[in-house]
């Protein structure tokens, strides 16, 4: 009996030292499907009771985690067993073949938390990382007897599935159509800028990419690329427990601590009321809402967009059309025509600030579609995006109020400047311009913006020659930044459509489509700056159009006949960077054009880089044009009229630009 005293002595202490040094992780599953956590432990001289788990909808387990404890979590979603008993996921498998992963880490893209307890002056380190992809939303929340300023929740709250670039999405075996994770760039590419190795192994050498700073503007509490701010790693004293959850609702509802009492069982019912009384506080202040806003739409119908109305939902100041004629001194200075109305150059009567007046065709209806558009265009801001700065509304007279562009257009701009003096530094930079806008429109919108007629003629050049892109009379606004748009009716300019817009059978309209008018307009450019040259090829190549004759010169390394005879040789670089880009932007199938912030990358990016594309040229504009869509005497400046037919569905191309324009 003396002899077992001693042991069970040790058994005590171990159990009490046990209890004392140890902390406690609440894992929880908000999201509408099942989660399976997953445990990788760095150390060797502390174990984890589990290294994976089942965790169904709604449940919470609490894992007990020794105190010097440093390792990793994550969840795996979409998992199954095989007939063959093997256990697999679709999201984060940890390739052990069972629900414990045994040592096994995360496959990626995975969303991680990296956690390191007790580290240097007793101190916790945690964050939450999307460097090595995204896969579920989840939340990291330090909870009673943590203190301190950077004490915090940490986390990723947004689906970033739903805004993942589409060549970073990963799609499910099952759902063709709904992404699971997002990939990271790295991992996509595999080229040393992206992975911060070789000469960009350092914090100076290796930046953020647009990649990164899209998951770190949707997550920004979150690392985003290898030498992300350190500010992303959060400090925790005092020994907190954490809660992580996955699909967080709320970030603010669970990132308030708990006072932490008799074993923490009134810590957890304290919990669970707060919960309880935080989720019935939102459902109230939401049917609130939902019943404002039907209420709010019914009294704008019924009130024909009143005064109060309309300026409350279009967020811009709203000019009687007694005012747009004064500021317009009876719409006498014209700058341009096309297919929706007149632009008239005009000044605000409060600042004397010149500004673009497009007075739009008298049409019938109520105007909603009318404010919508506004609406959604007057909460975009960018520097290569035109300003709203004002609209016009009763009932059948409607204006939109512009920045007004001392330099025009882009085609008008090129034209005067066609000489050998027109810089190849210039054209990169007002491409580069030109691709930041686009990106923004497509991915860094509330609403993804799809403008469908992307064209010289609709890119304005302001004081300082910065381009600027204009008039969203054929743009589409597509919900939760979807990637397929259903169209009724071909919209656009010829020579600038993309094949999609003709015919399905080239592939689905998206976003992809502006991609490939960005690059025709890429062509035009490169084709301004060597007219003579075109002109001639077009007179003796009368079956091909520009971008076939670049492509087959550059095919056959006849780069002179492209760029000119006294290109220098960074010049030359210039050139060959825009062809390229350009060729890959006009694929024929739209699934092999790069999205917009891929373009920015190979604009930016080292020429060695880019590779030559396949021909592109598989559709001819010319062929395809549908005899029942309006004409115009407009055609492309710089191309082969022949090759490109006439524009359809005008707008106000010339909208906001300095001097008259023939119609």
């Amino acid at each position: 009996m003396v002899a077992r005293f001693p042991l069970m002595f040790l058994l005590v202490s171990h159990l009490f030292v046990l209890g004392v040094m140890s902390r406690n992780f609440t894992i929880e599953n908000k999201c509408a499907y099942t989660v399976w956590p997953g445990f990788l432990t760095m150390t060797t001289a502390v174990s984890l009771p589990t290294t994976g788990f089942s965790l169904k909808k709604g449940e919470t387990r609490v894992i007990n985690v020794p105190s010097s404890w440093s390792g990793r979590l994550w969840g795996r979603s979409l998992c199954s067993t095989s007939s063959t008993g093997n256990f697999s996921c679709a999201t984060g498998d940890c390739g052990s073949g069972k629900i414990e992963c045994s040592g096994g880490t995360a496959a990626l893209p995975t969303t991680l938390i990296d956690f390191t307890l007790d580290g240097s002056k007793g101190q916790d380190f945690y964050d939450v990382s999307v460097v090595d992809g995204y896969n579920l939303p989840l939340v990291v929340v330090p909870q009673g007897s943590g203190r301190g300023r950077t004490c915090s929740s940490v986390g990723c709250v947004v689906n970033l599935n739903k805004t993942c670039p589409l060549e970073l999405k990963v799609m499910g075996s099952s759902d063709k159509e709904h992404p699971i994770a997002c990939m990271n760039a790295c991992e996509k590419f595999r080229l040393p800028e992206f992975c911060c190795y070789g000469e960009y192994g350092t914090p100076e050498k290796c930046q953020p990419t647009l990649y990164s700073k899209n998951f770190k503007n949707d997550c920004p509490l979150a690392y985003s690329y290898a030498y992300d701010n350190e500010n992303s790693t959060v400090r925790c004293s005092n020994s907190p427990n954490y809660v992580i959850t996955f699909c967080p609702n709320d970030i603010s509802s669970a990132s308030q601590p708990s006072k932490e009492t008799n074993g923490g069982t009134k810590q957890k019912s304290s919990w669970k009321l707060k919960l309880i009384l935080g989720v019935s506080a939102a459902l109230t202040m939401m049917i609130i809402i939902v019943v404002l806003i039907i209420v709010r739409a019914k009294n704008v119908r019924n009130s024909d967009w009143n005064d109060q109305n309309v300026e409350a939902v279009a967020m811009l100041k709203r000019y009687s059309y007694t005012r747009v004629k004064k500021m317009t001194n009876s719409f006498v200075h014209v700058l341009g025509k096309g297919g929706f109305g007149t632009v008239y150059k005009g000044n605000l009567p409060d600042s004397g600030r010149d500004v673009a007046v497009k007075i739009l065709k008298e049409s019938e209806g109520d105007g909603e579609e009318f404010i919508n558009e506004v609406a959604s265009m007057s909460r975009t801001s960018h520097v290569n995006i035109v300003s709203l700065l004002g609209f016009c509304y009763e009932r059948n007279k409607r204006a939109i109020i512009y920045e007004f562009m001392p330099n025009g257009s882009l085609d008008k701009y090129i034209s005067a400047n066609m000489s050998t003096k027109m810089e190849w530094e210039r054209l990169y930079d007002i491409a580069v311009g030109i691709s930041r806008g686009l990106e923004y429109l497509h991915n860094r919108c509330v609403t993804r913006i799809v403008h469908f007629d992307i064209k010289p003629q609709n890119i304005l050049m302001d004081g300082n020659l910065c381009p600027k892109i204009s008039d969203f009379g054929l743009a589409k606004l597509c919900k939760n930044k979807e990637s397929i748009i259903s169209m009724l009716h071909m919209r656009g300019t010829f020579g600038y459509i993309a094949p999609e817009m003709f015919s399905k059978n080239f592939g689905a309209v998206s976003h992809k489509s502006d991609v490939y008018s960005y690059g025709m307009v890429l062509l035009e450019m490169i084709g301004a700056k060597n007219i003579e040259k075109v002109e001639y090829s077009g007179s003796n190549n009368s079956s091909m159009y520009f971008p076939d004759w670049v492509y087959k010169d550059f095919e056959r390394g006849q780069i002179t006949r492209i760029f000119g005879d006294s290109i220098t040789d960074e010049e030359e670089k210039i050139a060959k960077k825009l062809v390229l880009v350009a060729l890959w932007c006009i694929q024929t199938n739209p699934s092999d054009r790069p999205s917009m912030i891929k373009v920015i990358e190979m604009l930016e990016g080292n020429l060695e880089a880019l590779q030559v594309p396949p021909n592109p040229l598989l559709f001819s504009p010319a062929e395809t044009v549908p005899e029942i869509l309006e004409d115009s005497d407009e055609t492309s400046t710089f191309f082969n009229p022949s090759s490109f037919g006439s524009d359809t569905l005008l707008t106000s191309e010339d909208a906001l630009q300095h001097g008259s324009r023939s119609s």
